[in-house]
């Protein structure tokens, strides 16, 4: 039983590996494949949570719309359910994403992030939490946090 769980959070972290290659590539075919059709999204850096896998697509194609950036992934673990990563992501501000000024084009980040995700039993992404350093960020695009 233990080997069994060992492999299944081992697939799940390969899951998690391919979606956000899937983000930082644009594929978003592809990553709406990772996602369970209610699936949730929390982000600090929106004002509430999001639901359902087309939502969850448009909030991830918008990031690509503001900013160049990537993430490395720094760790990668997974136990029963959920798989924790964390990321170091750097880029630079092309357009001001909703909210900010104008002065943060050309800006650049470089800040650390960690995602959890919890899966279901057709190891189907159903929540994705995101836990992002957003005091660097907003502090390295010299705007105030709210």
């Amino acid at each position: 039983m233990r080997a069994a769980s060992a492999e299944q959070a081992g697939g799940r972290c390969e899951i998690v590996r391919r979606y956000l290659e899937a983000f930082y590539a644009s594929r978003w075919q592809e990553l709406m494949g990772y996602l369970a059709d209610d699936a949730f999204y929390v982000d600090p850096l929106l004002p509430e949570p999001v639901r359902g896998r087309a939502a969850i697509r448009d909030v991830l194609a918008y990031c690509h719309t503001w900013g160049n950036y990537r993430g490395e992934i720094v760790n990668l673990f997974g136990s029963g359910v959920f798989v924790a990563v964390e990321q170091r992501i750097t880029g630079r501000v092309t357009s001001p994403p909703e909210g900010m000024s104008q002065a943060v084009v050309g800006q650049t980040f470089d800040f650390i992030e960690a995602d959890v995700f919890e899966f279901d039993e057709r190891d189907r992404i159903v929540r994705e939490t995101i836990y992002a350093d957003a005091l660097t960020l907003m502090g390295q695009l010299g705007e105030p946090f709210s």
